[in-house]
Order: structure tokens, then C-alpha cells, then sequence
């Protein structure tokens, strides 16, 4: 498409302005329908299993974040000059897998304290989720100060530069996570198998190659700048981004914790009356 049409050849690269194509209104109303019945049955999770409230946290923060995404997508394929949306359609699809890969590793950590054999004897289950939460925040300032200097700074491209180092930072992290994954699998294969929980890892295997597929992509995206020459190709970021985000987001929704896991997988803590409580992650 044409990203001289429409007055939005004055956009400078690197700055936030305004979309350079219309987006599709069917496929982004049926992600948009898909948030919205993930996010209902997150919250019913979130009521009913309560404990496990860092996993809800991080299925809630990404799940409203990819609903806002594509509510503004929704909204820009009537009116692609609408700089409101634009700005909560990059929110929303940049931030919201950051939150939802917080939920995998804790995920992995859960699991951990179910099998004593997939711990790493040098990283508890605790600080194994800690390290790669960790990670996720340093890519959540990364962005978040990256998209604030872009649509302060048009001209200037460190914006892009801090947002791209962010997603990189999550490649790596990514990268890393499946590995110790693969370790994980190997190491306890045989436990899984003989409790039928191996389609657990493989649930969560394929939501990490989905999270690392999506960061790949929008680093090469974001490459070129916010109009870049991929920004337009909406059809490549169905296919690498949308898509991979919704396979993630409804496996980890089935592969919660409560689903697998017995107390084994709990955290022991200590109330401030001293009454030692069952508190999940």
C-alpha cells in the first residue's frame, strides 16, 4: 500500500503519528471476539483460584492489553487517521506478551515444585520465576520509556532504538527460557509420561516458541521505524504476531496450574498473625 496517501508522508519513521494502511476489519474483530471470551474465562479463573494471583495478574494485564490492541485496530479500520487509536493499538500489542510470558514462567515454576526432579539446583523455583519476571520488566521499561521518547522525539529514533532493545531483551530471555525447558522436559519426561501431564509441556513449549516467533517479528518490524517498510504488512503480522499471541494465550489459559498441580506446587508464607497460609503463584 501506498504510505504517501491520506497527509501521512509527513510522518517521520521514527516517530508515532498515524497508520500508513487500513487494517482488515474481519480478522481484528474476531481476535477482538477471542480476548474478550479468554479475558471472561481469566476472570472467572482469577475468582475461583484466587491463590494463584501472580499467574492472574500477568494473563489479566496481557489479555486486557491485547483486547485494547485490537479494539483499536477494530476502530482504525473505520478511521486509520484516528491517533487515539493508533496510540492504543501500539500499547496494547507491544506490552500485552510481556505480561503474558510472566504467567509462563510461572507456569514452569509451579511445575518445579511439583517435580523436585525439574529443579536446577542452583535456581529454586522461586528464583528461576524471579530471574525471567526480571526480564520482563527490564523489557517493559525498555518499551515503555522507548514509545514514550518516540512520540515525544518524532525525529529523533532513539524511541525506536530503546523499544527495539526491549524486544530484543525478550528474544534473549526467550531464547534462554526455552532452553532451560528443554532441559526440564528431558530431565522429567518420565514423571510426566507416567502421570499423563506431558501434554502440559508441550502446551507451554509451543506458547514459548509463539512468544519467541512474535518478538522475532516485531524486532525486524520495528527495525525500520514505526513506518517502516513492514508496518503495513498487515497480513505478515497476522501471521507472526496475532496469531502466535492467541495460540499463547488460550494454552496458557488451559494449561493454568490449578489444572495440573497439587499443593506440592504451592508456596508456603507466613502472615503478619503468624498463621502459615497456602499461597499459590
Amino acid at each position: 500500500m501506498n504510505s504517501i496517501t491520506n497527509g501521512t508522508s509527513h510522518i517521520p519513521p521514527n516517530g508515532i503519528g498515524a497508520l500508513t494502511f487500513t487494517p482488515m476489519l474481519a480478522p481484528n474483530a474476531i481476535f477482538t471476539t477471542v480476548y474478550t471470551i479468554l479475558l471472561i474465562i481469566q476472570l472467572v479463573l482469577t475468582v475461583r483460584f484466587w491463590r494463584y494471583y501472580g499467574y492472574a495478574i500477568g494473563m489479566l494485564g496481557g489479555l486486557i492489553l491485547e483486547l485494547v490492541g485490537y479494539i483499536a485496530k477494530v476502530q482504525l479500520s473505520h478511521n486509520r487517521a484516528d491517533k487515539n487509536g493508533y496510540i492504543m493499538y501500539i500499547i496494547g500489542l507491544t506490552l500485552g506478551p510481556t505480561f503474558l510470558s510472566s504467567s509462563l514462567y510461572l507456569g514452569i515454576s509451579a511445575l518445579q515444585r511439583h517435580y523436585e526432579a525439574a529443579r536446577f539446583s542452583r535456581l529454586s523455583p522461586k528464583l528461576f520465576a524471579t530471574v525471567f519476571i526480571l526480564g520482563d520488566f527490564i523489557c517493559l521499561c525498555f518499551i515503555g520509556c522507548g514509545g514514550s521518547l518516540a512520540a515525544i522525539y518524532a525525529e529523533n529514533p532513539i524511541g525506536v532504538d530503546l523499544m527495539i532493545a526491549g524486544l530484543a531483551t525478550q528474544v534473549l530471555f526467550t531464547t534462554i527460557f526455552c532452553i532451560l525447558l528443554a532441559l526440564v522436559c528431558r530431565k522429567i519426561h518420565y514423571h510426566l509420561a507416567k502421570d499423563n501431564k506431558i501434554s502440559y509441556i508441550y502446551c507451554v513449549a509451543t506458547a514459548a516458541i509463539c512468544l519467541f516467533i512474535r518478538s522475532c517479528w516485531r524486532v525486524a518490524e520495528l527495525n525500520g521505524g514505526f513506518n517502516g517498510p513492514l508496518s503495513d504488512k498487515e497480513g505478515i503480522f497476522i501471521a507472526l504476531d496475532s496469531i502466535p499471541m492467541i495460540i499463547m494465550s488460550v494454552l496458557l489459559t488451559v494449561t493454568h496450574p490449578e489444572f495440573w498441580f497439587d499443593k506440592r506446587s504451592h508456596l508456603r508464607v507466613r502472615s503478619t498473625s503468624g498463621i502459615s497460609l497456602d499461597s499459590k503463584v
